[in-house]
């Protein structure tokens, strides 16, 4: 009988604010809400969220601390995103430091995405192929005008649609809880390296094409195979990146 001690630790109450800072950082950062955009309301938040006013006030506080949000008060006033200002030498190395949460972060949206796209295939829905569909148009139009005007503004708007499309597949799987899954698997690979992208590199588009056909054929396998070699010559990009 083993005599080590179960693998417990003290739990914290995690206080209702910091639930709400989690969700809104979450939503910008799968660019749910674009640099430029305006946030719900104060009181809508509080609808939204379920939560009060004081609890919505106290997030802002510190997602206008973190340089994610501007907050204008008064009559005209609101909450406005914010594009996130990194130093890009900084980043690099910052990732140089840290390779192992980079690999985890690409092997963990290899995982779920491909099980997404496997099932998106066998159980998509007219619906899904024509927002998918519109997605991919808009894409191309968005990489058109990235590569023709290098900007961080353009970037940030084809990486905005890039989420979509993926979150677009995880939804025609219709499972809530993969869904909730590539959410973060995304989230969690943006937030270490999402910031060293200040402009878009010619493969961003690559492979989207053929991931949506193998879903509108119902072919599973071909589907996890594009989703695959796309997140891995993401990765690749990456690792190209942090040479330099």
């Amino acid at each position: 009988m083993s005599t080590s001690r179960p693998a417990l630790v003290p739990v914290r109450q995690i206080a209702a604010h910091e639930l709400v800072v989690d969700q809104m950082r979450r939503a910008l950062e799968l660019g749910q809400f674009r640099p430029g955009d305006r946030l719900p309301t104060e009181r809508e938040l509080s609808d939204l969220l379920d939560v009060s006013r004081t609890t919505v006030r106290t997030a802002v506080a510190i997602l206008e601390g973190d340089g994610l949000i501007t907050v204008r008060r008064g009559r005209g006033g609101g909450f406005t995103v914010q594009a996130p200002q990194y130093d890009p030498a900084e980043m690099r190395r910052e990732l140089r430091r840290n390779k192992r949460e980079i690999r985890d972060a690409f092997d963990y949206r290899v995982v779920v995405e491909t099980g997404a796209v496997r099932l998106a295939a066998e159980r998509r829905r007219a619906t899904d192929l024509t927002e998918l569909r519109s997605l991919l148009a808009d894409m191309d139009a968005a990489q058109r005008i990235g590569m023709a005007d290098p900007s961080a503004q353009h970037t940030a708007e084809f990486q905005t649609l890039d989420s979509a499309f993926h979150l677009g597949i995880a939804q025609a799987a219709q499972n809530d809880r993969l869904l909730d899954a590539v959410a973060d698997a995304r989230r969690r690979m943006w937030a270490p390296v999402g910031a060293i992208f200040g402009r878009l590199e010619p493969n961003a588009n690559d492979y989207h094409e053929s991931i949506l056909a193998a879903i509108e054929n119902r072919d599973p396998e071909l589907a996890a195979a594009q989703m695959e070699a796309h997140i891995n010559d993401t990765r690749h990009t990456v690792e190209s990146w942090l040479k330099r």
